[in-house]
């Protein structure tokens, strides 16, 4: 139990009059809904009752992985044709967390013996209402109530009647609550969740439920089940939150659809038991912002803090990754020479490894400039003149794809056809990456290098995107490159923008480019964020939910912050860092014993899950540093936004190959699955060695590169230590700070060091200005103290 947060303990043995069960036997279709008014008597209800939730302890027989026979407590005692069962709860309450209950229930088989069979908690709530949103980490966003395209993957919007100008959010058959409240059931484990948590806000009630849980039990991953009966004609419209343990699902999630779930139902004896630990919150929540709040400050609150592993310093993954860069990124034939993820003649060579803006350049070759040679620089201007801008179209957007000087189209099934179709999110990281890459040339001195060409192709893309707001109002998905048709309209995946516009509204001195940042992304922000949706961002979801639109929503804002220093924009951050960090895995989740991961102990707290659709976790942000987290901290001292930015920015270190790195040794090659979930079959923690995705390896050399080593103020307690070190402060006095650093790692470690007064962290940084930070050279196992003088604020 969470003690620190508790005044008391109330051990409560649910006794009542009648001590047996009512004999009623509820074969439900397969149903966890109750077919009366059945309750478990707890102050659990009471707790509920302004929501009109009960709660149901239940004990289950499965056949076919349904719940065929359900029998529900009503005391603390059941008796089942040969079996007498017990349940105990304690419960805990605050004095001064009113909104919240937290409690440990334990089934036992007191007697007797069942085959296939299991125990659930299930929150159900009456009188319930589809305008209601329901929540799930990383999986459910409102009930995931779009419009469902069933395709298989990669899947794409071709039907020209599926993709309107007015479209509604449209995605593949992700797990999904209907439009019309008819029954749904979705069926989950903790593994497909990046926090074991449901919860639902109430926009008419003002209010918010959620109901936090552990992992798992002796019996493995808990289940995580939603089952909705709301439709017009529906006699008691409800909803249930269902816990169940083992987490027996009938079908499991797969890419795109649903297979067969292969779980198992126990067989139980007399003296089996079973321990759930749960937290139940009933709160106030006038809006979706106090909502996210509330998840992102109980997300921890079972679970508690996560651990770290010093696996590899910052310097040397970078190192590894930029180096490996030059040996199998790069390519050089007769005529072109470019970075790119894979380079192959075979004419079968996927178009994909010569991606433009989103998986491609500039971005693949920004940690060449931070970590620049004169060969890699030259590398550099090459693929700039080469690859990059041969791929701009007369509009002044970016194709998708430039193949060895051949143009592809990003419908998939129809690359080599609609080549002139592309991402607008493309052109948005082109220009973002562009004006970042052309500021580091100047931030080295290496001025001589810019083509006048890149700066004027660059605005002309900034152009381009005034053009397709002016024409459309917004940005939309997919666009016709050549004359700015829009393909595929909707999602929030135009959010990006505002990072590149406000960036090019500096170097080209245009304020419209800024008026159109801070217009297009408030836009995006009231009508997409604040109604609870972002989704669409990469090319091969549709629209489903994903946690690139909202990281590139926060960078956005913290752009746009950086340039006008005005407070709205922090304001609008901290409800998307709070969203955002539903994607982020919040514990060091348990993988099974023998995998790879397991074996390694690498910590899943801080990996980011892909989308509703590709229901993975992977190492980081697609495809950022993630120091808008440390902007934002700067910005507002929030320590839970420290603990976030952390838990991301170290941990992205675990995934990166180096000779001693008990993960994997290939040097520079990263994995990109941190497999959680069953939704690719049985291989949770699994490594596919054979595999190294460049956009992987190149956010996790952003992350070593532009996220200091060690952040501090000089004249406060404020001490954060992002790389794989130890460090201390050894002494704080009127002129500076003495801080002890050592190096636990087989690795050499030069360690950056971001140190500012209080006042000084108000302000925002400069652009690119890591450059800047000091260095400090620690050996392999060596221990050094440095003094940092304190600077004038």
């Amino acid at each position: 139990m969470n003690i620190r947060r508790k005044l008391g303990l109330l051990i409560a043995l649910l006794i009542i009059n009648n001590p047996g069960f009512s004999q009623v036997e509820e074969k439900n279709n397969g149903s966890w809904l109750s077919l009366k008014d059945e309750k478990t008597p707890s102050v659990i209800n009471d707790f509920l009752q302004n929501l009109n939730g009960k709660m149901r302890l239940m004990v289950t027989q499965y056949e076919n992985n349904l719940p065929e026979n359900k029998f529900c407590f009503s005391s603390n005692s059941l008796k089942t044709e040969n079996c007498t069962w017990q349940t105990e709860i304690k419960i805990s309450r605050s004095a001064t967390q009113k909104d919240e209950l937290n409690a440990e229930l334990k089934f036992k088989l007191v007697s007797g013996e069942i085959k296939s069979a299991g125990v659930a908690l299930a929150i159900e709530f009456n009188q319930w209402s589809v305008n209601n949103y329901v929540f799930a980490p990383a999986m459910v966003y409102g009930g995931n109530r779009f419009k469902i395209l069933p395709q298989k993957y990669p899947p794409f919007i071709n039907d020209e009647k599926d993709r309107p100008m007015d479209m509604p959010v449209t995605t593949t058959n992700i797990l999904h609550l209907n439009p019309d409240g008819s029954h749904a059931k979705m069926e989950m484990n903790t593994g497909n969740l990046a926090t074991p948590m449901m919860g639902f806000f109430n926009p008419t009630g003002h209010s918010g439920f959620l109901l936090l849980t552990e992992q798992s039990t002796r019996f493995g991953n808990n289940g995580m089940i939603i089952e909705e009966d709301a439709a017009v004609n529906s006699l008691n419209k409800r909803i249930s939150f269902i816990v169940n343990a083992p987490g027996v699902r009938k079908e499991r999630y797969v890419m795109c659809g649903r297979a067969a779930s292969g779980d198992k139902a126990a067989d139980w004896k007399a003296g089996d038991e079973v321990v759930f630990r749960f937290n139940l919150y009933n709160f106030k929540a006038k809006n979706l912002p106090e909502f996210y709040q509330k998840v992102f400050s109980e997300r921890k609150a079972l679970s508690g803090q996560n651990s770290f592993a010093n696996v590899t310093p910052y310097s040397e993954a970078a190192r590894l990754i930029v180096e490996m860069h030059n040996k199998n990124r790069w390519v050089n034939n007769d005529s072109l020479a470019y970075y790119c993820s894979h380079y192959s003649s075979q004419p079968g060579d996927s178009p994909y490894a010569y991606q433009i803006g989103w998986s491609g350049l500039p971005t693949f070759s920004f940690p060449q400039l931070i970590m620049d040679t004169p060969e890699r620089l030259e590398r550099v201007v090459r693929s700039f003149n080469d690859m990059l801008f041969k791929a701009q179209a007369p509009t002044g957007l970016f194709y998708a794809i430039n193949k060895n000087g051949k143009i592809y189209g990003d419908p998939h099934g129809q690359m080599d056809k609609l080549t002139n179709i592309a991402m607008m999110r493309r052109s948005m990281e082109v220009l973002y990456f562009g004006v970042k890459s052309l500021d580091m040339f100047k931030k080295h001195h290496h001025e001589e290098m810019i083509k006048p060409q890149w700066e004027s192709n660059l605005k002309r893309c900034a152009d381009g995107l005034m053009q397709v707001w002016n024409k459309y109002g917004q940005f939309g998905q997919f666009i016709n490159a050549d004359n700015l048709e829009m393909y595929i309209n909707g999602s929030s995946a135009g959010a990006y923008a505002g990072a590149g516009l406000a960036l090019a509204s500096v170097y080209f001195n245009d304020k419209k480019y800024l008026e159109l940042a801070e217009t297009s992304t408030t836009y995006y922000y009231n009508n997409f964020f604040l109604k609870g949706y972002s989704g669409g961002g990469p090319s091969e979801i549709m629209q489903s939910p994903d946690s690139e639109t909202v990281v590139n929503m926060l960078e956005a804002c913290m752009v746009l912050f950086d340039v006008t220093q005005k407070s709205e924009w922090i304001e609008k951050a901290k409800f998307i860092a709070n969203y955002m960090s539903t994607y982020m895995v919040s514990y060091d989740y348990q993988f099974p014993t023998g995998s790879a991961m397991q074996k390694a102990g690498t910590h899943a707290a801080g990996s980011i899950f892909a989308s509703s659709q590709n229901n993975h976790s992977a190492p980081g942000y697609y495809i950022l540093p993630g120091d808008m987290l440390l902007k934002l901290y700067r910005a507002t001292g929030d320590e839970k936004i420290a603990a976030l930015y952390k838990d991301q920015t170290h941990n992205v270190i675990q995934y990166v190959g180096a000779p001693h790195n008990p993960l994997r040794t290939q040097s520079g090659f990263v994995t990109e699955r941190v497999q959680l979930s069953d939704w690719e079959g049985n291989n949770q923690g699994f490594v596919d060695y054979g595999d190294s995705n460049m956009a992987w390896e190149i956010l996790a050399a952003l992350s070593a590169t532009m996220n200091p080593g060690i952040y501090l103020h000089t004249d406060d307690s404020t001490f954060l230590v992002m790389d794989h070190i130890e460090a201390k402060i050894i002494e704080r006095n009127q002129s500076g700070v003495s801080i002890s650093i050592t190096n636990p790692t087989p690795y050499d470690a030069n360690v950056s060091i971001l140190s500012e007064t209080a006042a000084q962290a108000k302000k925002p940084l400069p652009l690119n200005g890591f450059v800047n930070w000091q260095k400090v050279n620690v050996k392999a196992g060596e221990t050094k103290t440095i003094y940092i003088n304190k600077e004038p604020s």
